[in-house]
């Protein structure tokens, strides 16, 4: 062979050495028969050098884990993954129909007793929903008992506020104006000093917040049909008759259906057929006033719903008797104010 074209085979004695070849140095071949020269090998790390001897591998460097870190199952290694971010239940604003437990026995039993107060007028109509109030305050709170942001509001601050707002408009529209002074008053005091207490200062001010939200909601939704039980039955009436058969509606054709727009849908069209019966039978409303009031409380009663929801720390939590009352959340208050302006 020639000596351009040798192949120098090593041997045992001097092992070749892998790596690309220095640009240049083709043309300086070894002679024939003479062992070829290995190149010096630069000095290995301390840590994980191969043995001498052991050809080198070429490839890249993946980095060791931690000695309290593993790669996770089915990931391929080399890739540090941090903790796994703290579950969140979240969920649609407008919530599937709840099938458990006696729904239609609950229903019946929830008209039958909130009709009862409202023929005894408007004291005991608002100490009813004074209770009604505390208990889905206290539901709303209890539901960021495990959300990720770690507010915490305080159940029995919210339910004694929305409590006393309602009894209070129970007595008059002076007395509600006082009771909501008082309890905003004593409700941020309250959770401020459990929340200090608790979390320290920094979290005072996100939990106060949040109790005071966790109390409006329920008692925005039962001050308008107290307030208007005070100027006389039929508005009342009306209120909750469109209330509760706008969940009744949408409860049924909601738990029969996938589609998520149904129940809401079936709800309005209810709202639409009362509409017709209170324009024939209720004097109090003339001209085009029920019709008014019965469009407005269509448009306004599928909105509640999302607004409970949106007080919820977690949306999947049952909060049963937040549930009873949220269509009224939108409808109680600004269709309380239309019927007072447009009927009288």
């Amino acid at each position: 062979m020639g000596g351009g074209d040798a192949l120098v085979t090593p041997t045992a004695a001097a092992p070749s050495v892998a790596g690309p070849i220095p640009s240049g140095e083709t043309d300086a071949a070894p002679a024939d028969g003479a062992p070829a020269e290995a190149a010096p090998a630069e000095a290995a790390p301390a840590d994980g050098a191969p043995a001498d001897g052991a050809p080198a591998v070429a490839g890249p460097v993946v980095a060791e884990w931690p000695p309290d870190q593993g790669p996770e199952e089915g990931r391929a290694p080399g890739r540090r993954q941090g903790p796994p971010p703290p579950p969140v239940a979240r969920g649609r604003l407008v919530p599937a129909p709840d099938l458990t437990g006696p729904k239609v026995s609950l229903g019946l039993g929830w008209a039958v007793v909130t009709g009862a107060a409202l023929l005894g007028g408007s004291v005991i109509l608002g100490a009813w929903f004074a209770a009604v109030a505390a208990l889905a305050s206290v539901q709303a709170a209890r539901s960021w008992k495990r959300a990720p942001s770690g507010r915490r509001p305080v159940p029995q601050a919210a339910a004694a506020a929305s409590a006393l707002v309602v009894a209070g408009a129970g007595l008059g529209i002076v007395a509600g104006v006082a009771a909501l002074v008082l309890a905003v008053v004593g409700a941020t005091i309250w959770a401020a000093l459990v929340a200090i207490g608790r979390d320290g200062d920094e979290a005072a001010v996100g939990d106060v917040v949040l109790t005071l939200a966790c109390a409006a909601v329920p008692a925005a939704a039962l001050v308008g049909p107290v307030l208007l039980r005070g100027h006389g039955l039929a508005a009342s009436l009306v209120l909750l008759v469109y209330a509760m058969v706008y969940d009744a509606s949408a409860w049924l054709v909601g738990s029969g259906t996938r589609r998520r727009w149904d129940g809401p849908v079936a709800g309005m069209a209810s709202i639409a057929s009362v509409t017709v019966a209170v324009a024939a039978v209720f004097p109090q409303f003339k001209g085009s006033s029920p019709w008014v009031l019965g469009a407005l409380a269509a448009v306004l009663a599928p909105l509640g719903p999302a607004v409970a929801t949106l007080v919820l720390g977690n949306r999947r939590a049952r909060v049963p008797a937040l549930r009873r009352i949220d269509s009224l959340i939108v409808l109680g208050p600004l269709w309380a104010i239309a019927a007072a302006v447009i009927a009288t």
